[in-house]
Formats: structure tokens, sequence, C-alpha cells
């Protein structure tokens, strides 16, 4: 599978829908846009984002 760089990826994904967001962190201002691909089980995301935050809290202990 070839590595597209941003230009490619920004054309592959330019007719989806985005939301941007803009956050302030230490005085900085950060941009983040999202592109809605559909290409992600929802459900096996937010499972494995828990899965590992449980376990980092775990682990920590």
């Amino acid at each position: 599978m070839k590595k597209m760089n941003a230009k490619e990826l920004n054309e592959q994904y330019r007719n989806c829908p985005t939301q941007e967001q803009e956050f302030e962190i230490e005085g900085r201002k950060y941009i983040v846009v999202s592109y809605y691909v559909g290409e992600k089980d929802l459900d096996e995301v937010v499972y494995r984002n828990a899965y590992h935050r449980a376990m980092n809290e775990l682990l920590r202990a």
C-alpha cells in the first residue's frame, strides 16, 4: 500500500463532510479539521479507546 502525502489525501477526501474546531493550548491556537470518510466502525473505535484508557489507568496505579 502506497503511503499518501497530505496533498494527495486532501484531494482524495475533498468532497467528504468536515468539521473544524479551534483549540488553545498553552497560549497557542490550533485548528483541527476532521474529515468524515466513513471508513471506520465507530463501535470498534470507541471500544478500543475506552479499553486503552482503562488499561493505562490500571497500569499507572
